[in-house]
């Protein structure tokens, strides 16, 4: 009997799939998105240097999101390109704060699905790659001002987004990346992702 090339290849590709799920420790974030790894979370930044906006941010937002930003260049291999004022083509991550109800089609107070979102990162621009690896050429960042109610929530939730903008997935290690914590930066684990590819 003779097997067929597809066949092959999708027991090739269940193998490689396998092999790297097992290679992760079950607390690790996931770094990056392939198109056989279809988490959806998140395409990792396209360049080093990481050009970002805030420009409609309230003032109390602002200061959150410079400790997001500085946290980021402070801690990995990672640039803080510059701040762009308005946003460009080459801005990298944009920044808006609302009183959010529903926006992305996702219920953030609650009301109809009990779950309140505080924040929301989305790559608004994606760029595929040769290998199925997706970058984010520009991502948007969402901050729920009816949750951002204290400094430290604020810098642990831009911690949080700034990661998720460039590619960093959740964990269940002490680190911003964390849900549900109040880190407010990043694990070695969460570094290493970072720097491993920058």
């Amino acid at each position: 009997m003779r097997t067929s090339p597809l066949a092959v290849l999708l027991v090739l590709v269940a193998m490689v799939s396998a092999a790297l799920t097992a290679a992760l420790p079950a607390s690790a974030n996931t770094f990056g998105f392939y198109a056989w790894h279809p988490t959806w979370c998140c395409p990792k930044t396209d360049n080093r240097d990481v050009y970002w906006n805030g420009s409609t941010l309230t003032s109390a937002m602002i200061t959150g999101a410079d400790y997001g930003m500085a946290n980021l260049d402070y801690q990995t291999d990672l640039r803080i390109g510059g701040y762009d004022s308005p946003a460009g083509t080459h801005t990298d991550i944009v920044m808006f704060d609302a009183y959010y109800t529903d926006y992305w089609g996702k219920d953030w107070d609650g009301s109809s699905t009990g779950v309140n979102i505080t924040a929301s990162t989305k790559c608004v621009r994606v760029l595929a790659q040769v290998g199925g690896e997706y970058l984010c050429d520009r991502a948007e960042i969402r901050f729920d001002l009816a949750d951002m109610t204290t400094v430290a929530k604020r810098q642990h939730t831009a911690c949080h987004e700034v990661g998720h903008a460039i590619g960093l997935g959740h964990t269940g290690l002490t680190s911003c990346m964390k849900q549900a914590s109040s880190t407010k930066v990043y694990s070695s684990h969460d570094r290493g992702h970072v720097n491993g590819a920058w």
